[in-house]
């Protein structure tokens, strides 16, 4: 039987879990840390040099301060990409809150007027149950009919 071994790094998940305020944190100052003991060991390289100390160490030293530098300016790089995140994220929840709200009034105007045209469906159906169903009764202006009645005298009858 195997062991079970974790693909993935040991603090990856828990990087992953961070909040981006903390990871924006963290980067932050690393690469602000890292950016100034790069440059304090790039001006021991330069002063070694200045003391015509061996080449291989001012060299080294001096590629050690770069790589320092370099690092903690990806550090810094990284951190501005982890606020521009965080601003994002709080404009479009801000947007989305926006939406939501002209949403919910939108369908609460749909709902009263679907309740005004449902009433004035059933006010018509009404009327029309009425006048189906007494069909003697007459609108009120209407006039009653009345029929002509022919002449006895006219007829040929007579």
């Amino acid at each position: 039987m195997r062991p079970k071994i974790a693909k993935k790094a040991p603090g990856e998940r828990l990087v992953k879990r961070m909040p981006l305020r903390t990871k924006w944190i963290l980067c932050a100052a690393a690469g602000i840390l890292l950016f100034g003991f790069g440059l304090s060991v790039v001006a021991t390289a330069a002063f070694k040099k200045g003391m015509n100390e061996a080449f291989y160490i001012w060299f080294l030293l001096g590629l050690y301060g770069l790589i320092l530098t370099s690092l903690g300016l990806v550090c810094l790089g990284q951190a501005v990409r982890f606020r521009l995140l965080m601003d994002i994220n709080k404009k479009m929840n801000k947007q989305e809150k926006e939406l939501a709200k002209q949403i919910k009034k939108l369908n609460h105007l749909g709902e009263v007027l679907r309740n005004k045209e449902d009433k004035k469906v059933e006010k018509k159906e009404d009327k029309k149950d009425d006048r189906k169903g007494k069909p003697n009764q007459r609108k009120v202006n209407e006039k009653p009919k009345v029929e002509k009645q022919e002449n006895p005298a006219t007829t040929d009858e007579v």
